[in-house]
Parts: structure tokens; sequence; C-alpha cells
């Protein structure tokens, strides 16, 4: 079982990337995003809501394997991440690369109140800065699909 709960919280390996884990896992989670998740609001909606509740389950098991708060191989908070940034948005180059630099923008410098929820502990601290991350990225990139359309 621990093996499973490595495999996926690490997002098939790749948060063992050595340098760079998180972004190749927001990489594979953008991947997933565009083969998997059809264009609907209802089912992007569910998505996110499976995959916060995944990231929190996986991420507080992975945690304990690991015996290290928010280890860098746990990666499958930055999936959940992503698909916040590009939910209810078009499946365009422009919008995920966008959405992409933006979500790793926040993710990594981690303004205050994003900085603010890692103090929670277990598997929904580690996910809640990545969800917080992907709301911003997703609030300008709606503004910017409003601008544009």
């Amino acid at each position: 079982m621990n093996k499973l709960v490595l495999f996926f919280s690490s997002v098939f390996g790749t948060g063992y990337i050595k340098y760079a884990p998180g972004t190749f896992g927001t990489l594979a989670g953008l991947l997933l995003w565009v083969l998997f998740i059809p264009d609907n609001y209802t089912l992007h909606l569910l998505a996110i809501i499976s995959i916060f509740i995944v990231s929190v389950f996986l991420s507080s098991a992975a945690e304990k394997i690991y015996s290290k708060k928010d280890d860098q191989r746990i990666v499958i908070d930055e999936v959940a991440g992503i698909w916040v940034a590009v939910a209810f948005l078009p499946k365009t180059v422009l919008f995920l690369g966008l959405g992409f630099i933006l979500f790793r923008f926040f993710d990594i410098k981690k303004p205050w109140f994003i900085r603010k929820s890692q103090k929670i502990k277990g598997g929904f601290g580690i996910t809640a800065d990545d969800i917080l991350a992907g709301l911003f990225a997703n609030i300008i990139l709606q503004a910017l699909h409003i601008f544009i359309k």
C-alpha cells in the first residue's frame, strides 16, 4: 500500500525528479487536465473537488511515510493547484501556458495569504497553499478571458 501512496502522491514518479519536482508535477497535472478533463463546467468542478480530496489523503499518507513535513517528492498538491488555475477556461495554449506560469509564480513566491496556509498540518495544509495559488492564478486568467472576449 505504501508504494501505491508514494507512486500517486509523487504523480507517477515526477516528484522524484532531482531538479524542480514541483514544476514537473505541475506539468504532469496540466497534461492530465488536457487529456482527461472535458470542457464542461460541472465536470471541472467535480474534478477539482475529487483531486482536492485525493491530494489531502495522499499527501497526508505520504508525509507519514517520508516522516517529513511537506516532502518535495509529494507533488499531487501541484496537480490540484494547476487544475484550479485552469478551470473554467478554454484549453488554449495561451490560457494553459499563462495558467502554468501564474500558478508556479504564486506557488513559489507564496504571498503572505498563501504562506499562512502552510501552517495547517497534514495533507490539508500541503494542499491548501496550492489551491490558493491556483485560485489567484485563475482569477487573473478569468479577468483576461473577459477582456479578450
